[in-house]
């Protein structure tokens, strides 16, 4: 069900409805209904974002006209229309509960901007939320321990309430591929690909406008814009900044684009500040776990992660496929004849060749990709939300790089090495945890098996 749904209730709704549509609005739907009967009825079974209304002559006083449409819809605006000569029916009006009264006489210029009002700048969220119901609100927030399940549902929220078409959550990173930006979660983009693209254009004067107080600013004021930024802001050329300090040095930046500023009323309402409230909490405790799993989860020689951590990592990525229909990919690595070098140069060299691959392997991934030493000079590499294909091509980066690599350099040594790598794809060749690795682990040792120093894709022959 869309979340933008118009109903508009009067004798004359069809004439109001043609003052109702713009361009801003292409993507509500409206429903006009000039039957009184017909309006109660569609309220009693669906939710709409707003209701218009004018006073149907003959069904009571305005008084209790007003009144009955905000007991059929309590946590719905209602905007009344009537006459500048009627100021009882006003009076009467807002005592019923209506949210605002647009005049007949200024229709035209009012009626849009009070629906984009409620549509995009919060106003409807506030309204809808009783204290009573703000607790509930936040229950996802409260409940989520994964920082990436965690990072999305707080993204979900402050979108919901602010109206944004898109938003990111992000950190300073200096090793990241996005101008020293590590995204923690994004949603309302067509592809991951235009994530980076607006950080790297609008990134730094984000982080530099953002602090703890939530504020709105014109994205001509981070930034002079260009046409070439149409794709990137849409009709969202507003900023919603925020900044979560969770400890010193350690923040979570905010940005989301909306339509309309957003007024004092949603800004300094409870509501947001008992999410943002929330929402630095429970950041707060998913990082301190974080830095606490880290000592669990961190190979002690390479400070890559270890493989007991991949079974978490492989179980997260799984839920996410359920949840937001994901796909990911696993590649499954190990050196070719390392053993020649343990026992030709010792254990020593060997540990420290071994860093040095876990170095190069890191670069050729995302801030958001896992590398995991599996054991031994065995490696395990997680790519979300890449496919087969993509993961092939992430693969022969990382075989071409450590081919023309000299290893062992630090101890006066050139050492030569390849890799054979295998890989497999969720869904498309693995359905199941043990399954997917599996399927990578026998495509990596296809390729020990023949030439080495090689890439192959799991056999989708084989695939159940």
């Amino acid at each position: 069900m869309s979340k933008n749904r118009i109903l508009i209730l009067a004798p004359d709704a069809e004439a109001l409805a043609s003052f109702a549509r713009s361009e801003s609005l292409k993507d509500v739907h409206f429903f006009v209904m000039s039957e009184w009967e017909k309006g109660v009825s569609a309220l009693t079974q669906e939710y709409f974002s707003i209701i218009i209304a004018r006073h149907f002559p003959g069904d009571g006083d305005v008084s209790s006209f007003t009144s009955e449409l905000a007991r059929l819809a309590p946590k719905t605006p209602i905007i009344l229309i009537t006459s500048a000569t009627e100021g009882q029916v006003v009076r009467d009006a807002l005592r019923g509960g209506i949210c605002d009264v647009v005049f007949e006489e200024a229709i035209s210029l009012e009626l849009i901007p009070l629906i984009e009002k409620y549509m995009f700048s919060g106003y409807a969220a506030v309204r809808r939320l009783s204290l009573e119901e703000l607790f509930e609100y936040s229950i996802p927030v409260l409940t989520a321990t994964d920082m990436n399940l965690l990072a999305l549902t707080v993204l979900e929220k402050l979108g919901e309430l602010a109206g944004s078409t898109y938003g990111i959550l992000f950190r300073e990173h200096e090793e990241s591929g996005t101008g020293g930006f590590a995204v923690v979660a994004s949603n309302g983009f067509s592809e991951e690909s235009l994530v980076a693209e607006f950080l790297l254009r609008f990134g730094g004067g984000v982080l530099h406008a953002s602090s703890p107080v939530p504020t709105v600013v014109p994205a001509e004021s981070i930034s002079t814009l260009h046409p070439e930024d149409d794709h990137l802001l849409g009709d969202s050329r507003n900023f919603l900044l925020l900044r979560f300090d969770l400890m010193p040095g350690v923040s979570i930046h905010a940005v989301l684009g909306v339509r309309k500023p957003l007024g004092p009323e949603v800004l300094g309402s409870v509501l947001l500040d008992f999410l943002l409230r929330q929402s630095r909490f429970a950041f707060l405790n998913s990082e301190r776990s974080v830095q606490t799993q880290n000592l669990i989860y961190i190979d002690d020689l390479t400070k890559l992660y270890n493989s007991r951590y991949l079974n978490v990592v492989l179980d997260r990525e799984l839920k996410r496929s359920e949840r937001y229909r994901n796909f990911f990919s696993v590649m499954f690595m190990d050196l070719d004849f390392f053993k020649r070098i343990n026992d030709t140069h010792g254990h020593l060299v060997g540990s420290r060749v071994l860093i040095e691959v876990g170095t190069v392997l890191r670069s050729c991934v995302r801030e958001t990709d896992t590398v995991v030493r599996y054991g031994g000079d065995e490696f395990v590499v997680v790519l979300v939300e890449s496919n087969a294909d993509e993961a092939f091509l992430v693969a022969e980066r990382m075989r071409k790089l450590i081919e023309a690599r000299w290893f062992g350099q630090e101890n006066g040594l050139n050492l030569h090495l390849t890799i054979s790598i295998g890989i497999a794809a969720f869904p498309e060749h693995a359905s199941t945890k043990q399954h997917l690795l599996n399927m990578a682990d026998q495509a990596m040792y296809r390729g020990k098996e023949s030439t080495r120093n090689v890439v192959y894709l799991a056999d989708i022959q084989n695939v159940p």
